[in-house]
């Protein structure tokens, strides 16, 4: 069984078009799961296989830290974070047309229209997720593989967060597509169910 984790601004039906019978769209991280998950449900993937043995990894726009903090710098200002997090209380679709404007490259379009998450009370909880968010000293403990797909354009986590990511991890393979930005699986679906079952 796999189980789709989604990213922060979406439901998990965001990944309804690449599951087969039988997969499971959110939930639980549970032992021996295969997971599939993108940007925030990455790393909280990660997070969980550092504690439990899991059966795969593949994750999309994933990152060992998601803000920049000490020598770290390939990460987001902490500012940045914050201010998101007050204008959820003003205006959650403004900050959510904020969010898709930058995961998407320029050109860039999504194949289908996105499901939204808009409860805030579940986009603040995965900001705070982000704030607190750091795998770098742990990724050695994750010894399930780990497949990554990263963006080069990606605006929201940059490409040099995923490579580092891919160095810190036992076994880990990553694969670049250099046009793409924060949510290749989106913008070019055919092309990533061609990777998925690669």
């Amino acid at each position: 069984m796999r189980l789709f984790l989604p990213g922060w601004g979406s439901t998990a039906e965001v990944w309804a078009p690449f599951a087969a019978p039988g997969d499971r769209l959110g939930g639980e991280i549970e032992t021996d799961a295969e997971g599939v998950a993108w940007s925030l449900g990455a790393m909280r993937a990660l997070e969980a296989a550092a504690t439990v043995e899991l059966e795969s990894l593949t994750l999309v726009g994933a990152s060992g830290q998601f803000l920049r903090r000490g020598k770290y710098r390939h990460g987001w200002p902490e500012r940045a974070l914050l201010r998101m997090r007050e204008r959820l209380t003003e205006d959650v679709d403004a900050v959510l047309d904020e969010f898709w404007a930058l995961a998407l490259a320029p050109g860039e379009e999504l194949a289908t229209p996105l499901p939204r998450e808009r409860d805030p009370a579940v986009l603040e909880q995965g900001l705070a997720f982000l704030g607190d968010y750091s795998m770098l000293e742990r990724a050695s403990q994750i010894s399930c593989p780990v497949r990554l797909l990263h963006g080069g354009r990606d605006r929201v986590c940059p490409l040099a967060a995923a490579e580092l990511l891919a160095e810190a991890l036992p076994n880990a393979e990553l694969t670049v597509w250099p046009e793409a930005g924060h949510a290749p699986f989106l913008s070019q679906p055919d092309r990533f169910r061609s990777w998925l079952q690669s």
